[in-house]
Order: C-alpha cells, then sequence, then structure tokens
C-alpha cells in the first residue's frame, strides 16, 4: 500500500470515528432502539477495523498498531455501551454516557493516535 493511500485510510477512519457520537447522539434524541448494538460493540465489523486487521506489523508501525488496535477496541466498547442505553430505551442515560468520560476519553485517544500515526507515515 502507498503512502498516499494509508494516509487516506486513517483519514477517512478519523472521520468514520468522530461521526458515531453524531449518529449516537440523533439515535439517542430519536429513540431509535433499532441499534446493531453487536455490530457498534464490536472493533472487527466497522471498515477500519477490518483494515486494520490486515495491517502487517513491521519495525516502521509495530508501536502505532498496537497502540491504535487497543484504542479502537476501547472505543468500540465504549460507542457499544452507549448504543446500548439507547437500546434499552434510556436516551438520557445514553447521552449522559456521550459526554462522559469514558466515551470522551476513548475518541479522542484513537483520535490523536490515528493523527499521530499518519504523521509519521
Amino acid at each position: 500500500m502507498s503512502d498516499d493511500a494509508f494516509r487516506d485510510e486513517i483519514s477517512e477512519a478519523i472521520r468514520a470515528h468522530v461521526a458515531w457520537k453524531h449518529r449516537l447522539q440523533t439515535a439517542a434524541l430519536n429513540n431509535e432502539t433499532d441499534l446493531p448494538v453487536q455490530d457498534i460493540c464490536r472493533d472487527d465489523r466497522c471498515r477500519f477495523g477490518k483494515w486494520l486487521a490486515g495491517v502487517i506489523p513491521n519495525e516502521r508501525n509495530r508501536s502505532f498498531l498496537n497502540s491504535v488496535k487497543t484504542l479502537h477496541s476501547d472505543f468500540h466498547t465504549a460507542a457499544g455501551l452507549v448504543a446500548q442505553q439507547i437500546a434499552d430505551g434510556n436516551p438520557t442515560m445514553a447521552i449522559a454516557a456521550l459526554e462522559g468520560s469514558a466515551y470522551t476519553t476513548s475518541s479522542r485517544e484513537l483520535e490523536a493516535a490515528l493523527a499521530d500515526w499518519q504523521a509519521q507515515v
């Protein structure tokens, strides 16, 4: 994969994961209880997760790869908990969770790690 294609993939991942907050907030406000929680909580179901699973570790990317995999998993765990609150009919708790430290921290840390990784390519 070329460096440009690699950077593009990471840019798309940043955009997609930033968009999750809006999607979950909209679902909570509209009481959309039919969310695919079993997919949202899994880090291997989104496009980036599938791509990430195929990245072969090497000296150039090993530290970023391990860190991003962990942070990506943490993000999906936090997003899955919010989605479960929505699916359970608790939109107020879901919005509070979106604004809480677990979701916010996992989202920010993932974005920062992806930006750092992208800058190193």
